[in-house]
């Protein structure tokens, strides 16, 4: 009697992508349809809780965030247009509105909020609106930072000397004036985000890195918002300034940071 012995090799680990319905995968599990579990566990009260994005993409937010902070504040209609996965953004980045080419120097994720930021150094200086098309064109938008925690670790991940991007030029971030109808003109972040509150104080602050006596809208025509060059403010505090200039103490604005939802 002969017996016929199946061997099933599997990896030891599995690197590819799977796609069911489609071809082209992006993630390591892409689904082109709908996703239905039979059978959950009852969760927990610290458990965090999934959300999609416009494309589908599932990530995780802490119910801690859900009271406030920069992950419960993002609103796509402020910002104009729905933000696109880190992966998809040009490779390389192509012109530049305005004039000019960018060049990307690397990108790092932030475990706090899983945003990915990317350093860019672009051929020629950038204004405001055209530093904010950019963000657009990559999938992402100009870095927001609304607490203290993302702004620790964007300067020192990102914006520090030491970090390999050497950004010490000015760079223009996400925060800049806004006009509603009957109302004073009031700076906001481009994604809607609010600032965290530090009740601690009295009276109570938000946690803003803006330099003493700053935003100040000097001659009236101050709307946009920088990160001060490091040889201008060691601290690399922020500043306004007219969102149309392109250099502020004779430095060129012509470095960026595009922040991305994943």
């Amino acid at each position: 009697m002969k017996k016929a012995i199946l061997f099933i090799v599997l990896p030891a680990a599995m690197s590819a992508q799977v796609g069911i319905n489609t071809t082209t995968p992006a993630k390591t599990l892409d689904i082109n349809g709908e996703l239905r579990i039979r059978t959950l566990p009852a969760g927990l009260a610290a458990d965090d809780i999934l959300s999609t994005d416009a494309n589908g993409n599932v990530r995780k937010v802490s119910r801690g965030d859900l009271g406030g902070g920069s992950s419960s504040g993002f609103n796509n209609t402020i910002l104009g247009y729905d933000p696109k996965p880190v992966a998809t953004r040009p490779q390389p980045p192509g012109a530049l509105p305005g004039g000019g080419t960018a060049t990307e120097l690397g990108c790092k994720k932030w475990s706090g909020n899983n945003h990915t930021y990317c350093a860019y150094q672009l051929s020629q200086a950038i204004n405001w609106f055209n530093a904010f098309s950019f963000g657009k064109q990559m999938g992402g938008y100009l870095v927001t930072m609304p607490n203290d925690a993302e702004r620790t670790w964007v300067n020192t991940n990102i914006v520090a000397s030491g970090t390999g991007y050497n950004l010490a030029n000015n760079v223009w971030i996400g925060f800049n004036k806004i006009q509603r109808p009957g109302n004073p003109d009031q700076l906001q972040w481009i994604t809607g985000e609010e600032f965290r509150i530090n009740w601690s104080t009295n009276p109570a602050t938000t946690e803003n890195w803006f330099n003493p006596g700053e935003p100040n809208n000097s001659g009236g025509v101050e709307g946009a918002t920088h990160i001060f060059a490091g040889s201008v403010n060691a601290e690399r505090r922020w500043n306004d300034l007219n969102g149309t200039l392109t250099a502020n103490s004779s430095i060129s604005m012509n470095q960026l940071i595009i922040e991305f939802n994943e």
